[in-house]
């Protein structure tokens, strides 16, 4: 599963699962925080002989709330992202500015996890009894994170391959899908409407170009050629090839594509590989076509 639909809105899966998990983190450090705040009150209410176990405290007598979880919640998600940067150095050092544009994608989780781990600890200052308070809570929010990908996703997930469908071409005529097989071929769909669509339409036509051995096909969704043929002639930028009309949304149906844009991978052999749900970044397309072209890319 790449996403999930939540009303109108269509949410990447792993930022979902990552922000449950994170969420559960929170909520279990908020819950065993109020339970240590209350044993501390009804210890001091009712006398030392009420409750001979102490609440988890930092050594001084003040018991140890939920701050750290919040903290370390901000540390995972900028740890994260630093992380992507640092892994892709060569084009962020290029392109400095796109380092900044978090909400095309590009996190790295396990750098999150290991930013989070670390704040947590020096803010603790080394207080074993403090530190022990964020095991459980941390514990159950990274198994959150693993686990619920594994509850959602279909047991009886078919691997798919490039679909046997004719669609009209822009300029004319009709192209076979699965004919294509025998290069890796990446299908994005897009829509004239569709603001991201808009904005990640001219990254790809530069990546058409630079890979002529990865067959790139524009699949729009739903709109006359008038509409699609009209938009192009003003996008005096844009230059884009294999540009096909699947009005009754075909591949979407085919895929269960839940919003646009989204982008499917399909390596040399025809087999899906890789969905992308919203705008893609550059650093992002650049990783899957390497990886598409050497055959990394798990199904």
């Amino acid at each position: 599963m790449e996403a999930v639909r939540i009303g109108a809105f269509v949410i990447s899966a792993p930022r979902l699962y990552a922000g449950i998990g994170l969420l559960v983190m929170i909520i279990a450090a908020e819950v065993l925080a109020r339970s240590r705040r209350r044993r501390a009150a009804a210890r001091a209410s009712d006398g030392p002989s009420h409750d001979a176990r102490p609440a988890a405290g930092d050594g001084q007598g003040r018991v140890v709330g939920a701050e750290w979880a919040w903290t370390a919640a901000i540390a995972v998600l900028v740890g994260s992202r630093l992380g992507f940067v640092l892994e892709n150095l060569g084009f962020f050092v290029r392109e400095p500015v796109a380092a900044l544009q978090f909400w095309q994608g590009g996190f790295s989780p396990w750098w999150g996890v290991a930013a989070g781990a670390a704040v947590t600890v020096v803010g603790f200052r080394g207080s074993l009894p403090r530190l022990r308070t964020a095991l459980l809570p941390a514990a159950l929010g990274i198994g959150a994170w693993l686990l619920v990908p594994l509850a959602l996703s279909p047991a009886d997930a078919v691997a798919q391959r490039l679909p046997d469908l004719s669609l009209e071409r822009l300029e004319g005529g009709s192209l076979d899908l699965a004919a294509l097989e025998g290069q890796p071929v990446i299908v994005n769909l897009w829509a004239t409407w569709c603001p991201p669509c808009r904005r990640e339409l001219p990254l790809f036509a530069e990546a058409a170009a630079a890979f002529p051995d990865v067959h790139f096909v524009f699949a729009n969704q739903g709109e006359s050629r008038e509409v699609v043929a009209d938009y192009l002639a003003e996008r005096d930028d844009l230059t884009l090839h294999n540009v096909v009309l699947d009005q009754e949304q075909r591949i979407g149906q085919r895929f269960g594509s839940l919003g646009l844009p989204t982008t499917y991978f399909f390596d040399g052999s025809g087999w899906h590989v890789l969905t992308h749900v919203g705008e893609v970044s550059t650093v992002a397309l650049i990783n899957y076509l390497t990886d598409l072209r050497a055959s990394t890319v798990e199904r």
